[in-house]
């Protein structure tokens, strides 16, 4: 059992060391010793420039999110990581969503210099008691002290912002009761979205709020795991209301482990998103590619709860949702496939153009 949540953890490298930020895994924590909670940034790249950053009228919002699939495809290692973190630099994006990430490979992630600029990021577990990302037992995470705990146990989302994260919010969505995967139980996960506000130049006085998140996954006849993913949505896209009221720019990426039409993306999609519309307040990146219509909607509608596939051969669970578009005609995404020793899921890129006053 998962007897505890764990504390956000956020990481970064500004020439130190991070111990355990290194290939070979990550260490037991010692004795009395607590995750760091600060925020850090990565290195910064060779010839970074400093100038002040001129504001346009409008932005595009550049987004990605990926499950690395860094348990179960890549069992802990970070040896496949550069070719995720290639995949950042070729595009430069202002926020990054990740899910799946084993702990040591967050921390790879924050050791790492990219060339597209600083990041700051953050992580939190979905699991403390893994096994798939390196450690054989995890027993040690299963006592009432976190001081202990064997981080190699640890698997969980990252949210990451070329730009100055605050105000870190960590978002339970519930669904922790009765997890199954069929009829057999399975090892439960903890539920929860990975917020921060971010500071982007580009935006000047605007704020991004960026969330990660993983819904609950698994199929079974019942409907359970169903009906779990639709209250985990509908809870998150409520409590990111007061966000949207006050005027920050909310973007949510992750995997979903739902369809498009399925129930639980109703909280999300707007009402004029064919077909049936939803009854959220978000533009998905890759709602008006109407190559991905199908019989769902005519080639004419503007925007379609549809898209190209993110896992497998022909389904989509990741998506990048924005609050607010200048023009919904901006809104595009690209799904970049990635061999299977990487991830099963594609790398899903996001572009929206926002205004820079609220």
């Amino acid at each position: 059992m998962v007897r505890r949540s764990l504390a956000i953890l956020v990481i970064a490298v500004a020439g130190m060391v991070i111990p355990g930020a290194v290939p070979s895994g990550a260490a037991v924590l010692s004795a009395g010793e607590v995750p760091a909670t600060n925020v850090l940034t990565t290195p910064a790249p060779a010839g970074a420039a400093t100038a002040n950053v001129a504001v346009a009228a409008t932005v595009g919002l550049k987004v990605i999110s990926h499950n690395i699939c860094g348990g179960m495809c890549q069992h802990g290692t970070t040896t496949n990581l550069p070719v995720v973190a290639n995949l950042v630099d070729a595009y430069t994006p202002h926020l990054m969503m990740f899910q799946e990430v084993c702990y040591q490979q967050f921390e790879w992630f924050g050791a790492h210099t990219f060339t597209s600029g600083r990041y700051q990021m953050g992580f939190t577990a979905m699991l403390t008691n893994y096994t798939g990302c390196g450690a054989t037992n995890c027993a040690v995470n299963e006592d009432a002290d976190p001081s202990n705990d064997d981080r190699r146990c640890w698997i969980g989302q990252v949210m990451a912002a070329r730009g100055t994260l605050s105000g870190r919010d960590e978002i339970s969505v519930g669904g922790e009761r009765h997890q199954i995967n069929g009829s057999a139980a399975v090892n439960p996960r903890t539920f929860r979205a990975l917020c921060f506000d971010v500071s982007l130049p580009e935006l000047g006085s605007r704020v991004v709020k960026g969330c990660s998140v993983h819904f609950r996954a698994f199929q079974d006849p019942a409907g359970i795991n169903k009906r779990a993913r639709t209250a985990q949505a509908t809870r998150l896209a409520s409590d990111l209301d007061g966000d949207i009221a006050n005027r920050k720019i909310v973007v949510v990426g992750g995997d979903f482990n739902s369809h498009a039409v399925d129930p639980a993306m109703d909280a999300f999609y707007r009402p004029e998103t064919l077909p049936g519309g939803g009854f959220g307040m978000f533009y998905e990146a890759d709602q008006d590619d109407d190559r991905y219509y199908g019989t769902r909607c005519s080639a004419s509608a503007a925007a379609c709860r549809s898209g190209a596939k993110t896992l497998g051969t022909a389904t989509k669970y990741d998506y990048i949702f924005y609050s607010e578009t200048v023009d919904p005609a901006s809104v595009s995404a690209l799904p970049i496939e990635v061999a299977d020793t990487v991830s099963d899921h594609d790398f899903y890129r996001g572009l929206n153009e926002v205004s820079t006053t609220a």
